[in-house]
């Protein structure tokens, strides 16, 4: 296992010694805690649903276009 050192303003540090303390941990283990997640998070597969909701809006119009002939049809 690897270590770091990082500079935090004191403050921080003592706002996140009390706060970890009272969820029974450390500032250490929340840190290594969050790293593994933010980890696990950006290499999972997107969800099927997310995939498909890419496709919802079209990158090969021209929304300032598209919007004013909207605003014209519903105004008319």
């Amino acid at each position: 296992m690897s270590t770091i050192t990082i500079p935090i303003p004191d403050e921080d540090l003592r706002f996140l010694e009390s706060w970890t303390r009272d969820q029974g941990t450390t500032v250490e283990e929340f840190f290594t805690r969050e790293a593994s997640n933010l980890r696990r998070q950006l290499q999972a597969p997107l969800h099927p649903a997310v995939i498909r909701a890419t496709e919802v809006i079209r990158g090969d119009i021209d929304e300032k276009k598209e919007y004013l002939d909207y605003m014209e049809r519903q105004h008319a």
